[in-house]
């Protein structure tokens, strides 16, 4: 099983195929290897919520590709993600929370950094 790597998200751009949108990213891996890989539709719905930019019509005008292109930037940029291949096309998600565990911290000490 291809479980990929790890890098950050150093741009990131939404393209219009079909009429749809697709999100692709530039990503740097650890090795200082830049990839592009494709933002599966789960990731784009959760940092573009279409109820939010666009209610219930299914019909979006092109301008709105401007202001999604902040918002992508903003929510993506210099974050850590993990890319993978699936039928030879890359594609990044997010870290998860699963590696996550959460400790006590005595007052005064501080913990890791938040990771991006």
């Amino acid at each position: 099983m291809n479980r990929g790597f790890r890098g950050t998200v150093v741009a990131i751009r939404p393209e219009l195929r079909s009429e749809r949108l697709s999100v692709v990213a530039t990503v740097k891996a650890d090795n200082g290897e830049t990839v592009e890989a494709h933002m599966p539709d789960r990731e784009v719905s959760a940092i573009l919520p279409r109820s939010v930019l666009l209610g219930s019509v299914t019909r979006a005008p092109v301008e709105l590709l401007e202001t999604v292109s902040s918002i992508l930037a903003r929510m993506t940029e210099g974050r850590r993600v993990r890319v993978w291949e699936f039928k030879d096309r890359r594609f990044f998600s997010f870290l998860g929370w699963r590696g996550v565990r959460f400790v006590e911290t005595p007052l005064g000490e501080e913990s890791e950094p938040h990771a991006s």
